[in-house]
Formats: structure tokens, C-alpha cells, sequence
């Protein structure tokens, strides 16, 4: 059977293997156990064999260890399931939420489109996945206090999670190396500054636990002209020492005692 110009021939599928595709096919993702259930088998039966029989076969793809979703005939020769890459990485890890360099491209704060897709959890990953349906996933596991800011939003009819604009931006000053390093921060706050809220972004860099955020968004508030540094320095206590502004970048450049910044980024409108 082809479709186009591409060639969908597969190995040929059993009757109930039919029946189960098509009731499969209109889940999202599915799970050992629906598929238990789809079957009417019992515990101890033979649904892992079955499931891999249509893997070898080319019908279903595993997400994950005990996660599959089923291939189109529309995937062609990819043999891919059609899902968006931030629909499978909620399914690689729970509790999840798109965040770093990848929320500031969907949230319309970068140009950059980053090759890896990047999630963040509370949840400790000793072994965090890294690829998933052919795509690169990072995986950042977060003190519990870290993981917040997140909204749901949706694609293709379903929902995942997200940090909001202001804490992307605050996780972007937290971890530079997750987006970038720091000028890519400063493009997002001279591109959104409109869009953003300003108290948030106090609140945040205050709650985040690290001295060095707000810091550097203080530093880059006043580097580009946007609102009010001096509400944040009131607001969060500035730790004594020097931070670097891009701890991505060698650590050369002028010292800002106002800040307690070593700036070795140069940093503009």
C-alpha cells in the first residue's frame, strides 16, 4: 500500500491485531494496561507479547517503558506516531513542564529554535531519558521550591504544561546554560518586556532561591532601560560576593560592585 510517494507496506495484521489498532488509534498514547484491558486478558497473560509483536511489526511505537502510541499509515516511511514532541515529554516524565530554551521559542521570546526539546520536573531522574520517537530530549530535575510558574496550554487539541513567560525568564537566569547563556535573555526582555509583569518577575527572582537571578536581572533591567531596578534590589537581598553575568562564558570582564556581577557579557538593546 503507498500513499504518495512513500511506501506504508507492513507486515500484515491478524484480525485482532485490526481491532486493536483502531481502538487504540483514537487514544493519544496508551499503556499496558489499556491495552490489557482492550483485550480482555487477565495478569500474567500475554499482552507484552502481543504489544511487542506489533512493535516488530511496525504498527506501534514505544514512548517509554511500558508507553506506546500507535503509527499512522499518514507517518510513510518515518513509521513515527504523529505527536508533538511537548505531548511526549509529558508522557517521559510526571510532574512535567516545557521550560529553558524551548518555552522562550514558543512563548515568542527567541528566534532560535533549540534542537532539544527542554522539560522540567521535581521529581530526582538518576537516569533522565534522552531520546524519545527520534527526538532530543533534557530532561532538568528541580527542587520541589523550583517547579512553579506553570500553566497549561494546549496543541493539537491537547493539553501539556509550561512555565509562564516571567518564569521562563527567571529559569533562563538561573540556569543561562539551558537557554543559551544570558544575552538570549536579554533578546527575550527587549522583545516581551510589553508582555511581561514586572512584579512577577520581583516575586520570582526572590522565590527561585538564588541570589544570582535577581542579580542579573537587575543588571539587565538597567543595561536596557526597563522598569524599575531599585523595586527589585528593595525586594530581593542581594548575597555578598560576585557572580558572573553568563556563567556559560569565560570569566573575564569588569566588576560591578552595584550589582555584585563580574560582567563578561557585553549586553544590549
Amino acid at each position: 500500500m503507498t500513499q504518495g510517494n512513500q511506501n506504508i507496506t507492513r507486515e500484515p495484521l491478524g484480525r485482532i491485531e485490526a481491532r486493536f489498532l483502531a481502538k487504540m488509534g483514537t487514544r493519544f498514547t496508551f499503556s499496558i494496561e489499556d491495552a490489557r484491558q482492550a483485550l480482555g486478558h487477565k495478569m500474567g497473560d500475554p499482552t507484552r507479547q502481543f504489544l511487542e509483536r506489533l512493535h516488530q511489526k511496525g504498527w506501534i511505537r514505544r514512548i517509554r517503558r511500558g508507553r506506546f502510541a500507535v503509527i499512522p499509515l499518514s507517518s510513510g516511511d518515518e513509521r513515527t506516531p504523529q505527536l508533538h514532541e511537548f505531548l511526549v515529554a509529558m508522557e517521559l516524565v510526571s510532574p512535567a513542564a516545557i521550560a529553558y530554551w524551548s518555552a522562550l521559542n514558543h512563548h515568542g521570546m527567541t528566534e532560535q529554535l533549540p534542537r532539544t526539546v527542554f522539560v522540567a520536573t521535581n521529581r530526582p531522574m538518576p537516569h533522565p531519558p534522552k531520546e524519545a520517537l527520534g527526538i532530543t530530549y533534557k530532561v532538568v530535575a528541580l527542587r520541589p521550591a523550583k517547579f512553579f510558574g506553570i500553566v497549561r496550554d494546549w496543541v493539537d487539541e491537547q493539553p501539556f504544561w509550561i512555565t509562564d513567560k516571567e518564569k521562563t525568564i527567571i529559569d533562563g537566569l538561573d540556569l543561562p546554560r539551558c537557554v543559551g547563556g544570558v544575552g538570549e535573555i536579554a533578546k527575550a526582555l527587549a522583545s516581551a518586556w510589553g508582555e511581561l509583569d514586572e512584579a512577577k518577575l520581583r516575586e520570582y527572582s526572590a522565590k527561585i532561591g538564588n541570589s544570582a537571578v535577581a542579580k542579573r536581572l537587575g543588571f539587565l533591567m538597567e543595561m536596557l532601560g526597563f522598569g524599575n531596578p531599585e523595586a527589585l534590589r528593595k525586594a530581593v537581598p542581594l548575597a555578598p560576593g560576585f557572580s558572573a553575568l553568563d556563567p556559560t562564558l569565560p570569566k573575564k570582564g569588569k566588576y560591578s560592585r552595584r550589582w555584585g556581577l563580574l560582567v563578561n557579557a557585553e549586553v544590549g538593546r
